[in-house]
């Protein structure tokens, strides 16, 4: 059984970074496809700013994913010693 917790502690884990990941290349994609989509309607004006999203409680969820995932599989490593 705790191999089976041990599995899904570290998949949080990984979860919470993967959430890390997909949120940074998102913040550096979109100003990138605002951007082409400015060139192709050639229509007002363009800002990398507006095109950056706020991902603080996204991220702060992540973060916590992965702090929670790395102490219980750490308690649960020491307690299958």
């Amino acid at each position: 059984m705790n191999k089976i917790l041990f599995f899904f502690c570290n998949l949080i884990a990984v979860i919470g970074v993967s959430i890390l990941f997909t949120t940074s290349i998102l913040n550096k994609v979109m100003p990138m496809l605002g951007f082409a989509a400015y060139q192709a309607a050639a229509a007002g004006g363009y800002s990398p700013s507006d095109y950056v999203m706020n991902f603080i409680v996204i991220n702060l969820f992540a973060i916590l994913l992965i702090i929670i995932g790395v102490v219980a599989g750490y308690k649960i490593y020491k307690k299958g010693l």
